[in-house]
């Protein structure tokens, strides 16, 4: 880019060992945060640190390249980042999913990730899925930190085009454009994640968008370094590389989960240390060392393979691997010959002209790999027992994914026009004729497959669309939109004798002998409801809390142990049995109302734990979900509760 400044000129630049020493610190900052997260709780925004050096080294590399045409510029900027990123991400990809195979008993949701961070779009998958980055069950999935593989792959899909486009311009302070353009985007980047963490942190925290204005500040700090400009000695001496490592140390050791503020602070450090770092008199010891620096050649590799290698551990917990020391040393070794014997050979590979014939058989091994891992999980599902069944069924008739269809929610699944429809079922001939209308948050969508299976045994209809965290009644202020429509829908169709099932989360996660805030609220709006619905000759059912388990991830416990995940029935009966005695005052007082005791049928008296499976299948697909299997369980004993008194 032309510059129109006569009292500065670009600058060369020579190799910046420092930028290694940073990319060392982030690393190792991401490697402890993960296993050993109480020693560095901020560890985490070491990714912070290497978007910003992202940034700065990607704009430093296109100032250097001469003009050319557009084809020849695009084409050779995405060979270069297919030649430096995707060698060791296919191997690491290859060799993980093959990992799993053997140890994890359920791998499909780390295998999906891993298949859509070849294609860089693991953040967007993890995103729809709403996955948060900090909770438990993220931790099992050994491809959850290719997020950030795909924050960057995106981003390199606009910044190119970004650039040539201001250099292509004619007149006019092109570098001034240019920076003009890329500071609109970081600001209203910043903005964006700051006012979207408050409701979406997840969204957040995964989403390119959001995460573009600190990719974005290294831009701007390596144009302020290529256009020559100076920093003030009084600033490079209160600003010291070396005080500013430290600074970046607290921050990691301080920071914790969700602060945006660390996350700004860490870009914020991490962009001075490189605008300083380019005029600094001598080099930092801390950051241009021997170990520093080869802990930064390999630290792409080493992010790769710290996260699988931990997550085996999870899975195989009996084994030497589940110590965090092993798993990562053993990262470690994986990925120094990853660097030596992946990266480092296809980066020396000379490709002076870029070729589509690069890009197809990049394309074909990714489209290769991903059939071939998928055919031999297929192949290992017809060997095993069904360990793990669905978590939900198809919807009858349709065929349509219950999960895609039935749960509306304030975020990624809005109420479509034709949704009731799709969730309604009319009573089959012959069959019971009474309709049951399902009502409330995630434990209602958990009993469809009890509900399949009243429909198909004893011929119900029934409603059942999950509004995800709200139950019924809506208690939350504001109310819920989404769930005001479904309800008008349901009393221009129900009849007289149907029947209102309501479910819902009765404990608060955190501790499950402390009943959600707004328990009692919720239940005096139930006592209105059942006077209204026997009114209309509706019957209410209430649905009685499932056990609630201590376990982070299901994939942790054994199917065939049963102490393994178990959970003393005394520890839970006391709280259910009191959300069970205030039900039951409410369905006492209402003659169309009946109270359906979940944990008995779960969790019978006779046997003195609670387990999440049965003869070597689970029943449950979370602490407190159940699956398929598991609610198909409950059909027999709700069709008695139902007929009760008949």
């Amino acid at each position: 880019m032309d510059k129109q400044n006569p009292k500065s000129s670009p600058r060369t630049h020579s190799y910046r060992y420092d930028i290694d020493g940073l990319r060392a610190i982030a690393v190792m900052a991401v490697v402890i945060g993960h296993a050993f997260e109480s020693v560095l709780p901020g560890g985490y925004l070491g990714v912070d640190v290497f978007f910003v050096i992202s940034g700065f080294v990607i704009t430093m590399s296109l100032l250097g390249k001469q003009n050319t045409d557009f084809g020849g510029f695009i084409g050779g900027f995405f060979l270069r980042r297919v030649k430096r990123l995707m060698p060791a991400l296919l191997v690491c990809t290859a060799l993980t999913s093959g990992a799993l195979l053997v140890l994890d008993s359920n791998p499909k949701a780390s295998l999906a990730t891993g298949a859509s961070a070849l294609f860089g779009l693991a953040n967007i998958l993890l995103y729809v899925q709403e996955l948060d980055y900090f909770s438990a069950s993220v931790k099992y999935n050994a491809f959850t930190h290719m997020w950030s593989l795909g924050v960057e792959e995106q981003f390199y899909l606009l910044f190119p085009f970004i650039f040539l486009a201001v250099r292509r311009l004619r007149r006019g302070n092109t570098e001034g454009v240019f920076n003009g353009i890329i500071s609109f985007l970081t600001v209203g980047s910043l903005l964006a994640f700051w006012v979207i963490h408050k409701n979406a942190p997840h969204g957040a925290y995964y989403m390119m968008p959001t995460r573009f204005w600190e990719l974005g500040i290294g831009v701007l700090a390596a144009m302020f370094v290529h256009s020559g400009a100076v920093v003030p000695r009084f600033l490079s001496s209160m600003f010291s590389s070396t005080t500013l490592v430290f600074l970046l140390f607290a921050i990691f050791a301080i920071s914790s989960n969700g602060e945006i503020s660390g996350h700004i602070i860490a870009a914020s450090l991490t962009t001075v240390l490189l605008i300083v770092g380019e005029s600094s008199p001598k080099p930092v010891s801390m950051l241009c060392n021997p170990v520093s620096g080869y802990v930064g050649r390999i630290s792409y590799s080493l992010y790769l393979w710290h996260w699988p290698f931990l997550v085996f551990g999870l899975v195989a917990p009996v084994s030497v691997i589940a110590n965090p020391f092993v798993a990562i040393v053993c990262a470690l070794c994986a990925s120094v010959l990853s660097y030596h014997f992946v990266e480092q050979p296809v980066r020396k590979i000379p490709t002076p002209i870029v070729k589509f014939r690069y890009f197809v058989v990049t394309f074909g091994a990714i489209f290769g790999l991903i059939i071939f891992v998928g055919a031999a999980y297929e192949y290992r599902k017809l060997l095993e027992a069904d360990t793990f069944p669905p978590a939900f069924n198809v919807l009858p008739e349709s065929g349509l994914k219950f999960s895609r269809a039935c749960v509306v929610n304030s975020r990624t699944s809005e109420l479509q026009a034709d949704t009731f429809s799709k969730c309604t079922f009319a009573p089959l001939p012959g069959g019971d004729q009474r309709t049951l209308w399902v009502l409330g948050d995630s434990h209602a969508g958990h009993l469809q497959g009890t509900f399949l299976r009243l429909r198909s045994e004893y011929g119900f209809g029934f409603h059942l669309i999950e509004t995800a965290g709200v139950a019924y009644p809506v208690t939350k202020k504001g109310g819920f939109p989404p769930r005001d429509t479904i309800m008008q829908n349901i009393r221009r169709a129900w009849q007289p004798g149907d029947v209102v099932v309501l479910s819902r989360l009765f404990f608060d996660r955190k501790d499950r002998l402390e009943t959600m805030a707004d328990f009692s609220k919720w239940l005096a709006l139930v006592d209105q409801l059942a006077s209204e619905l026997s009114r209309e000759g509706i019957e209410l059912l209430l649905v009685g809390p499932p056990p609630i388990f201590d376990f982070e991830d299901i994939r942790a416990c054994d199917p065939l142990k049963k102490l393994n995940c178990g959970i003393e029935r005394r520890q839970l009966a006391q709280g259910v049995e009191r959300v069970h005695s205030m039900l039951r005052n409410t369905a006492e007082a209402h003659s169309n109302t009946r109270l359906f005791e979940v944990f008995s049928t779960l969790c019978p008296k006779v046997d003195p734990s609670c387990h999440p499976a049965d003869n070597g299948a689970f029943l449950f697909r979370d602490r407190d979900h159940l699956n398929v299997k598991g609610a198909a369980l409950l059909a027999p004993s709700m069709y008695e509760t139902l007929n009760a008194g008949k």
